[in-house]
């Protein structure tokens, strides 16, 4: 059988590079008699319908599977209309995050035959395997499909305890992959899979509670040592400069953070190639920070969240207070690692002055790339409960016009209405990237603008939404990444 796996991003962001998917196809390429391919929307917005028939065309799949995340869905439900309408026999399956958090929902789907709850590899091999030969879905566990117009539901599939089993993720399934290395400079890793911390804005907590299995699962770190330097060898000419762990924690356990970096810099890779990774701010302390450092660690991704400690603590879960961040943060500049620090604007319960908090304590803390998002409460989280609980609204209309966490806001908090939490994020954008921009330019003088427009001129031939080239710029393109 022939699956086509396809990334329905048409929201023009360069990053969505699906490691889960990457994982998928290759698996599925290497450990079972079937084949897979990608079609990938990131680079095709403008000719999507065209770009999708030369895909059919091309490949000519048994079966289309669709990787389906909350904030595509609109995309996802117009890219299966199209599909089958060009052609009626192609069976749909679906998988991802909303399929696991919100299966009734998305079975529902119109033309969706099945769908994958959890981990997909196991699933869809035994899903494949069926069709192939004959046999009924029936006793499929992980899977829920629709046979005579009703909904079968399987028992759900334990999540793969051992991944160290898994095969090394083969990017070379997507055919734009120079493309993504280009605008990011980076390629994606996975060392650990689910997170130990109960944060209410999370869909880790939901997936947690819905499908069984042990919720955190490492791999080896010697082996994941050894990746990197398989990957590095094979995409180093096409711009990878720095390998980037997904990982929600990366060095939440030390030994196991100790193994990995001695490792990297046994195998000289510390000397290659520097990474990052997301760090959580209870996990942050002087030895891991050491650790990371020691082995060219460069940049570590710390969610502040909330400059209002309130807010971080009683709303978000996240036990942090506005002196351990001032800690962390002094650790990893001394140690020469840039911070990225990610926060929501307009959380439940928030007010202006809560807002301003979180703009002050960024401006505290020198945080190297601060990032803002809208609140956004994802569905089957705490969060989405909680805006209502402490006098708000969610918008649940917006949802038609939201591809990204970035813009867009959809909740009325009682005391900012999502106007204003957009334009507030507008203004916190607005001062950190000019403060940025300035220290970059002092540094870099004319590459910093020769660079942007090499980066832009590149972003408007291959499609790309021009606040995404703007945004990743400052980021990580020419001579930013690390600085």
């Amino acid at each position: 059988m022939r699956i086509q796996i396809v990334n329905p991003n048409l929201s023009g962001d360069v990053s969505i590079l699906d490691i889960g998917q990457t994982y998928l196809a290759t698996y599925i390429n290497q450990r079972t008699r079937h084949e897979a391919a990608t079609m990938d929307f990131t680079f095709h917005r403008k000719d999507w319908q065209r770009y999708l028939a030369r895909s059919l065309d091309r490949f000519e799949p048994d079966v289309l599977g669709i990787s389906a995340t909350s904030l595509y869905m609109h995309y996802v439900t117009d890219i299966i209309a199209e599909a089958k309408r060009r052609r009626p026999d192609l069976r749909v399956i679906m998988g991802g995050w909303h399929c696991s958090l919100l299966p009734d929902d998305s079975i529902n789907r119109p033309h969706v035959e099945a769908i994958v709850l959890g981990d997909g590899e196991h699933t869809s091999e035994a899903y494949l395997d069926a069709l192939e030969e004959g046999r009924p879905l029936d006793g499929i566990e992980g899977l829920w499909f629709r046979r005579d117009g009703e909904v079968v539901r399987n028992e759900k599939r334990r999540l793969i305890e051992n991944v160290d089993v898994l095969p090394v993720p083969d990017y070379d399934v997507w055919e734009d992959i120079e493309k993504y290395v280009f605008y990011n400079q980076m390629l994606y890793f996975m060392g650990n899979r689910g997170c130990p911390y109960a944060c209410t804005y999370c869909s880790e907590v939901s997936l947690r509670k819905a499908i069984p299995g042990k919720g955190i699962r490492r791999r080896s770190p010697r082996p994941l040592a050894h990746e990197i330097a398989q990957q590095y060898d094979k995409y180093r000419d096409a711009g990878m400069r720095i390998a980037h762990f997904f990982d929600p924690v990366f060095a939440f356990n030390l030994p196991w953070t100790r193994e990995f970096c001695d490792e990297y810099k046994k195998i000289g890779m510390a000397d290659k190639l520097p990474f990052s990774c997301f760090g959580h701010g209870e996990n942050l302390d002087e030895e891991r920070v050491e650790a990371l450092a020691s082995a060219n660690c460069r940049i570590v991704r710390v969610g502040i969240e909330a400059g209002n400690e309130r807010i971080r603590r009683e709303v978000y879960k996240k036990q942090v207070s506005n002196d351990h961040l001032r800690r962390i943060f002094d650790l990893c500049h001394r140690r020469g690692i840039s911070i990225t620090g990610y926060n929501m604007i307009g959380g439940p319960g928030e007010d202006f002055g809560t807002v301003m908090d979180t703009f002050r304590l960024n401006r505290e803390l020198h945080v190297d790339r601060p990032i803002f998002f809208t609140y956004r409460p994802l569905p089957a989280t705490r969060g989405a409960e909680l805006v209502e609980e402490l006098g708000g609204k969610v918008h649940d209309e917006i949802w038609q016009e939201i591809d990204s966490l970035h813009t867009h806001g959809n909740v009325d908090t009682g005391k900012l209405r999502p106007w204003q939490i957009e334009w507030f994020r507008y203004f916190c954008l607005l001062y950190f990237n000019i403060s940025r921009a300035g220290r970059l330019v002092a540094d870099q003088k004319h590459r910093f603008f020769l660079n942007l427009l090499e980066y832009a001129r590149r972003g408007i031939a291959d499609g790309v939404g021009m606040h995404y080239v703007i945004g990743y710029f400052m980021v990580c393109a020419g001579d930013n990444l690390t600085h």
